[in-house]
């Protein structure tokens, strides 16, 4: 998982061209205002989904993972928490990646939290167990978020 602001990509400095290219084109998309919806930047390859979405008491989010797509999450409006760790053993509770690309566990083991702020994001790549829109006051409030979905495929060094 990496988390940072778009606003700052120049002060990471370890991650891969194709990552950072990636982010800098996520950031370039974000700055037109976009309606609700799914963007097809590179077909399947890469898209977008722009969500206006609530937040949720933790106890009301399941932790996902994917196993072909990582996600860049960037919030948008709002105030989001989320968290992210391992998978316990046999942990999953509902498995639909043969035609979604996402499986569900009742928990994470180890949790950390990240409180996201406007332009935020995370990145979680493939099999990486994460849980998003949590409340950060356990209350829900509306958040809108961009969701980049980015086959594995590429982030391999070209």
């Amino acid at each position: 998982m990496l988390s940072a602001n778009l606003d700052h990509l120049e002060i990471i400095p370890f991650i891969s061209a194709e990552l950072k290219q990636l982010l800098q084109e996520a950031k370039e998309f974000l700055s037109e205002d976009r309606e609700a919806g799914r963007y097809d930047l590179d077909g399947d390859k890469v898209f977008a989904m722009v969500v206006d979405a609530q937040t949720q008491p933790i106890e009301e989010r399941r932790p996902e993972f994917h196993a072909d797509y990582a996600d860049i999450q960037v919030l948008l409006e709002g105030t989001e928490v989320l968290g992210y760790g391992h998978m316990p053993a046999g942990a999953i509770t509902e498995d639909k990646m043969a035609d979604k690309d996402v499986a569900f566990t009742a928990e994470i083991a180890a949790e950390k939290i990240v409180l996201m702020a406007p332009r935020d994001f995370a990145v979680f790549f493939p099999g990486e167990l994460h849980r998003p829109l949590v409340a950060p006051d356990g209350k829900g409030a509306p958040v809108r978020k961009a969701i980049f979905k980015v086959h594995r495929s590429m982030l391999e060094p070209s």
